[in-house]
């Protein structure tokens, strides 16, 4: 026997039988209660081999077996069975024949009428909101189709954003603006469980005044007893609700009413979507509850989605780096083993070379004594032979050492970079690039008109700082070089310009760095990010910078990296990095970019 309110005046009990027992509030319920704490269907009890079984069937406020949440679970007699705030005894006893609303074991064989209706202890308000009234009249079964629809358009809204939305922040807010515009609400806020932490923290929180949010806007008793049961629930009066016990948040900031629902697309809670009332006690419906509960259902799709695309976004950068990784790996072994052939030798050329250079002075000095025993024409012989001896050691001292800092040049691309990614300002990276650019020009000063221009709106990005520095210092040497050689070939008629803008894009932010320079013809321009290329004269240039300036860029921060150029006028190279960089605490490091146009 199934006893309700056991002890009171309004207690009915229900006999349990072989067929199984439906309770909720909707009329085709074997037990119908017009209690809004009970889902229209709540939960069904069933007997198995003798044995009464009872099970939740997935109601908003959950069903208790002596106060400990279930899904499905045996009753014995003696249980306590709590759902919403209904509270349930199961005893071995038949109730009398003569009490109204049972059934005694002798009428067993009878027909047993359904149980439709059942009298709780909540005011007679309450009740008549629950119970089905008179007919309604033409203008309020517009409104009420008007909100129905309202209410369906909500909900496609929030649809939508499955498949458009990906950036966190911008969604959680957009769905706070939708659940704004349904209910009469307050205040609002949703809170996220931190993945390291496990707590519960405010994301966005919004009022319906629009005023600044200054501190929590939220019962943490109300959103602890939603997570903890992991079910939505209504406080139709939160300051006279025994659930919450006249929490001290509730009477300091005058909830009189409050809804609060999982955010839960599975079966892990992404955290709570929170609303309330400041001013009118039973400002929310129960059918509020149900379209807050389908509305943070869609939600914590949207959600979810967002989180999926984020983790995948995440996996790629690391397959990158992975990558790079690879490649860097592959190339410092190719590195270390041309040193190792190749560094012997080139010391065995410049030292001999050098030694070259003196033995040809001694010989010189040896001759000079000479000189008055032979004709005119065999003294000019000798001295032309000197010139040329002296002159070749000079040039194979000089060639060694350039090869000897080619391969310097190619071990320091080969090395790692020190740092992880983390965010940095980039218009200060940008600045301190160009400055150390300009800083390790060789030479004669060059007047160079430096045009700068920073979009306050890029503000930080996340990247892997050495990288992408050591990316703007190799483009900014090359546009010196480039504009030095024109300089150098027209004179003062000629003034150099490098310009240097960031922009501030929606999903992206730019970098372009254009130099008045020769340009690049456009048989270089396509094979300017190939390895080993370069446009510099032999000995200048390892053509190195720029192609593992764009692997940084591309492979290591899923950027572009492209070059515009006009011969004869300018050379523009564009840089974009995402935004977003994702929240990976560590990457494996990328290597420098080096020197050298192409």
């Amino acid at each position: 026997m199934l006893v309700y309110n056991p002890g009171q005046p309004d207690e009915l009990s229900y006999p349990l039988g072989d067929a199984p027992l439906t309770i909720g509030r909707a009329d085709d319920q074997a037990i119908c209660i017009p209690h809004r704490s009970l889902s229209r269907q709540h939960a069904r009890i069933e007997r198995s081999d003798g044995r009464f079984f009872v099970t939740d069937l997935q109601s908003k406020n959950g069903t208790f077996v002596n106060g400990e949440q279930i899904r499905r679970k045996e009753l014995r007699p003696g249980d306590t069975l709590t759902l919403g705030e209904l509270v349930f005894l199961l005893t071995r006893e038949a109730p009398p024949a003569d009490v109204p609303g049972t059934r005694g074991a002798s009428s067993s064989d009878e027909p047993r009428p359904q149980l439709t209706r059942a009298l709780t202890r909540v005011p007679l308000k309450t009740l008549v909101q629950a119970v089905p009234g008179p007919e309604q009249s033409a203008s309020e079964a517009a409104s009420a189709a008007t909100r129905a629809r309202e209410r369906l358009r909500i909900l496609q809204e929030v649809a939508k954003l499955l498949s458009v939305t990906d950036d966190f922040d911008t969604l959680l807010g957009k769905v706070l603006d939708l659940a704004f515009q349904i209910l009469h609400v307050d205040r609002g806020v949703i809170l996220l469980l931190d993945e390291q932490s496990g707590k519960l923290e405010p994301r966005v929180s919004k009022t319906a005044e629009g005023t600044p949010v200054r501190g929590p806007i939220f019962s943490q008793n109300i959103v602890d007893f939603v997570l903890r049961r992991s079910v939505a629930a209504l406080f139709s009066d939160a300051v006279n609700d025994p659930r919450l016990d006249a929490a001290d948040s509730i009477i300091i900031s005058s909830i009189r009413a409050s809804m609060c629902v999982p955010l839960k697309p599975r079966d892990e809670v992404l955290g709570v979507l929170y609303v309330d009332n400041l001013s009118t006690p039973n400002r929310f419906s129960e059918d509020d509850l149900d379209f807050l509960v389908a509305f943070a259902g869609q939600a914590a799709l949207a959600l979810e989605n967002a989180r999926l695309y984020r983790r995948i976004e995440q996996e790629t950068v690391q397959r990158m780096q992975l990558i790079m990784d690879a490649k860097l790996a592959s190339l410092a072994s190719m590195v270390g083993g041309m040193a190792h052939e190749l560094r012997n030798p080139l010391n065995f050329i410049s030292n001999f070379a050098g030694l070259s250079v003196g033995l040809t002075e001694d010989l010189a000095h040896v001759m000079a004594p000479q000189r008055e025993r032979l004709d005119a024409a065999s003294v000019r012989d000798v001295d032309e032979a000197l010139d040329c001896l002296r002159t070749n050691a000079r040039k194979i001292n000089e060639h060694g050492r350039r090869a000897d800092a080619l391969i310097q040049g190619m071990l320091q691309h080969a090395r790692r970079s020190p740092g992880p990614r983390e965010a940095v300002d980039l218009n200060a990276l940008v600045a301190e690039g160009i400055a150390l650019g300009q800083c390790g020009v060789r030479g004669e000063p060059m007047p160079v008109q430096l045009d700068v221009e920073y979009d306050a709106g890029v503000g930080r990005v996340e990247l892997v700082r050495a990288d992408v520095g050591r990316v703007i210092i190799n483009v900014v040497d090359n546009a010196l070089y480039a504009m030095r050689q024109k300089w150098t070939a027209l004179g003062a008629g000629y003034v150099p310009v490098f310009k240097v803008r960031t922009l501030a894009r929606p999903e992206q932010v730019e970098v372009r760095l254009r130099d008045n320079g020769p340009g690049i013809p456009a048989a270089s321009a396509a094979r300017i990010f190939d390895p080993f290329f370069t446009t510099k004269p032999p000995g200048q240039g390892t053509g190195l910078g720029l192609s593992l300036s764009h692997d940084i860029i591309v492979q290591g921060h899923q950027g572009t990296f492209r070059m515009e150029t006009v011969p004869g006028e300018f050379t523009e190279f564009v840089i974009t990095l995402p935004r977003r960089g994702g929240q990976v605490a560590r990457l494996a490091p990328t290597q420098a970019a080096g020197t050298g146009r192409g």
